[in-house]
C-alpha cells in the first residue's frame, strides 16, 4: 500500500511547443505541489529528503549498465535535479488493458529482479550522507536497495512491454521481498474484488500473484515468506497513511477516502487471508 507517484504530461505554461525551455507539469503523483516538470529531454524535480543518496544510486545503476532507470545529469539554476527523460507510456487510473496484461506482470517481475541484482553491489560513498527516505521503506532494513514505490504510474511501457522504473525518491535499503510484496499488492492486485476498480474486478489475482513471483525468480518454498512480508508491508503503510491524515496531509485525506479507507483495508485483509492457501499454491 505504499505511496504513489509519477507522470504523463499536461501543459505547464503558455510558451510555444518549440521553446526548448518550455516546462510541462508531469501528473500522476500524490501531491501536485511537488510535481516534477519535463523540459525537453529532461525531467526537473525538487530534491527530496533522500536527494544525495538517490543520486549516488542512479550513478551506480548507470555504472553497472542497468539501463531501465533515468540518469542523474546534474542540478539546474533553480536547485532542481536534472534527470534524463525516459521515453514511453506510463499508465494512469483507470489503468488500460496493456498495463494489466500477463506479459506486463512477467516483464515487471523480471525487471524488479534485475534492479535488485544491480543494487546488490551498491555501497554508499563515504562522503554521501545516508539520507534515504525511510518512512515508507522496510523498517527492518537490508542489504538491497528497494524502489518502494512500484505503482503503475512509476513503470514505463513501450509497445505494451515494461521497459523502465522511474521516481526513485522513496528508494531505501530493505529486503528484496518488500518490493515484491508492494508489486504484488498493486499489480495482482491483492484484495477484495468488490473494492477494485471495475476494470480490475475480474482479474484473477491469485494466478497473477504466482505469475509475478515466478517472473521475479521466487521459489515456491518462499511463498509463505512473501505473504508474511505482504502482511508486514500493509500494516506499516496503513500506519503511515493514518499518521499522514492525522497530521493534516490533504493529499492522503482525499486519497484514502477515495480508496475506501479503513473499510476497504479490512476487506482486503480478509480476502488475502481467505485466499492464502491458493496464493501459496500459485507459485507451484
Amino acid at each position: 500500500m505504499a505511496a504513489g507517484g509519477s507522470r504523463a504530461s499536461e501543459i505547464g505554461d503558455d510558451r510555444p511547443m518549440t521553446d526548448p525551455n518550455r516546462e510541462e507539469v508531469l501528473v500522476g503523483g500524490m501531491d501536485p505541489r511537488w510535481a516534477p516538470v519535463r523540459v525537453g529531454d529532461t525531467v526537473r524535480r525538487v530534491p527530496g529528503s533522500s536527494g544525495r543518496a538517490v543520486r549516488a544510486l542512479l550513478g551506480h545503476l548507470e555504472h553497472v549498465g542497468f539501463e531501465a532507470a533515468p540518469r542523474f545529469l546534474g542540478m539546474d539554476d533553480q536547485g532542481r535535479e536534472i534527470l534524463s527523460w525516459v521515453e514511453g507510456d506510463v499508465p494512469l487510473p483507470p489503468y488500460p488493458g496493456w498495463a494489466r496484461s500477463e506479459q506486463a506482470l512477467r516483464d515487471l517481475g523480471g525487471l524488479v529482479r534485475r534492479f535488485h541484482d544491480a543494487t546488490s553491489s551498491f555501497r554508499l560513498p563515504d562522503e554521501v550522507e545516508p539520507d534515504w527516505a525511510t518512512d515508507w521503506a522496510d523498517p527492518t532494513g537490508g542489504a538491497t536497495i528497494c524502489h518502494n514505490d512500484l505503482f503503475p504510474e512509476n513503470i514505463v511501457f513501450r509497445d505494451g512491454r515494461v521497459v523502465a522504473l522511474i521516481d526513485f525518491a522513496m528508494a531505501a535499503p530493505g529486503r528484496p521481498l518488500w518490493d515484491l510484496a508492494i508489486a504484488a499488492e498493486l499489480w495482482a492486485p491483492l484484495g477484495d474484488p468488490a473494492w477494485r476498480d471495475p476494470l480490475a474486478a475480474e482479474l484473477d489475482a491469485v494466478r497473477r500473484f504466482g505469475t509475478l513471483a515466478r517472473a521475479y525468480g521466487l521459489s515456491p518454498e518462499r511463498a509463505e515468506e512473501l505473504l508474511g512480508v505482504v502482511a508486514e508491508e500493509r500494516i506499516h503503510s496503513i500506519e503511515n497513511i493514518r499518521a499522514e491524515i492525522a497530521g493534516g496531509n490533504p493529499s492522503w485525506t482525499a486519497n484514502w477516502a477515495g480508496m475506501g479507507g479503513d473499510e476497504r483495508a479490512a476487506a482486503d485483509d480478509r480476502w488475502i487471508e481467505a485466499n492464502r492457501a491458493a496464493l501459496v499454491d500459485s507459485l507451484g
